[in-house]
C-alpha cells in the first residue's frame, strides 16, 4: 500500500472558542475508506495479514471504528464483530446500523460478559482461515502511525501541545517518541480509564462530562466549523479542553474518528 497523506488544518474558530492563540487539527478523519486513526494503523495490520485469512474476529464496542474500516479495506474477508453495548446513544445506534448494512460484516451486540463468551467460544474452535484480533482491536504502535507522528511534530513549532483521544494508547505512544508536549484524554469506561491513567504518561480525564453534554457540544462545534465529529472520542477531547481554566497557547488536536457519520438524525 502507498503511504497515506497527512492533512493539517489551522482553525481560527476553534482557537477563539477555546481562548487560545492557535489551533491546528490533524485531520485523520479525512483519510480514505472512512478515515480515522484506525485507517493508518490498519494499513500495517493488513500488510502482515496471513494470505489464507478468510474471517477476522474482533471484540470491541458496538459499531467499532476498526470493524467499520476493515469492512471497506477487506471486502472479500468476513468481519465478525462482537460488539459491546456501551450506552453511546445516537452515535452507537448510527455506527451499529452502518455496520449492519455492510455485506461482509457479522455483528453481534450485547453485554461485555456475553460478547466475551461468544468471542472466546469461537476462538477455541481454532478453525482454519479464522484470525482473532487483540481485545478492543488494539494493534500496538505501528510504523505508519509513528512516521506520521514524527512528520506532524516536526512540521509544527516545538511549543505546540498535542491533544488526542486515548483508548488503547497506541497513538499517544507514537507521539511520545517525538515530543514531550502531549496530553492524552481518556475515553474508555471508568475502570479502564483508571488503569490507563496509571500506566500511560500525560493522560487526563478520569472523570468526564455526560454523553448528553458531549453531544450538545459536538452540535455546537458543527455550527462553528461545519464538521460533525463523534461525541464519544472527540466529544470527550473537546469537553476536557473546554473545562480547563488555562490551556497552552498553541494546540495541535488530533481528529481520530471516522468521517461523514451523521448521528444527529438518528
Amino acid at each position: 500500500m502507498t503511504p497515506l497523506p497527512v492533512s493539517l488544518e489551522t482553525s481560527k474558530p476553534l482557537a477563539l472558542w477555546l481562548g487560545v492563540a492557535e489551533v491546528v487539527l490533524v485531520r485523520e478523519d479525512l483519510l480514505p475508506d472512512g478515515g480515522g486513526k484506525k485507517r493508518r494503523s490498519l494499513q500495517s495490520y493488513i500488510e502482515g495479514l496471513n494470505k489464507d485469512a478468510k474471517h477476522i474476529h474482533l471484540i470491541s464496542y458496538a459499531g467499532s471504528h476498526t470493524a467499520f474500516t476493515l469492512t471497506q479495506l477487506l471486502p472479500e474477508i468476513s468481519i465478525h464483530l462482537y460488539g459491546l453495548q456501551y450506552g453511546g446513544g445516537a452515535y452507537e445506534k448510527t455506527m451499529t446500523r452502518l455496520l449492519n448494512d455492510r455485506s461482509n460484516i457479522f455483528q453481534l451486540t450485547g453485554s461485555s460478559l456475553a460478547m466475551t463468551r461468544a468471542f472466546n467460544r469461537q476462538r477455541s474452535k481454532q478453525s482454519p482461515g479464522h484470525i482473532f484480533m487483540k481485545i478492543g482491536g488494539s494493534l500496538g504502535p505501528d510504523e505508519h502511525t509513528s512516521q506520521i507522528a514524527k512528520e506532524v511534530v516536526g512540521s509544527l513549532a516545538p511549543d505546540f501541545q498535542h491533544i488526542m483521544a486515548v483508548a488503547s494508547g497506541d497513538l499517544l505512544k507514537s507521539i511520545a517518541r517525538h515530543t514531550d508536549y502531549f496530553t492524552g484524554v481518556l475515553t474508555q469506561p471508568l475502570g479502564i480509564r483508571v488503569l490507563k491513567f496509571l500506566s500511560l504518561k500525560n493522560t487526563r480525564g478520569v472523570s468526564r462530562v455526560s454523553l448528553g453534554k458531549r453531544m450538545r457540544m459536538m452540535k455546537e462545534l458543527k455550527d462553528l466549523t461545519g464538521d460533525l465529529w463523534d461525541p464519544i472520542f472527540m466529544g470527550t477531547v473537546f469537553s476536557y479542553l473546554k473545562g480547563q481554566t488555562k490551556l497552552p497557547s498553541k494546540l495541535c488536536i488530533w481528529v481520530t474518528c471516522p468521517t461523514g457519520i451523521n448521528w444527529i438524525d438518528e
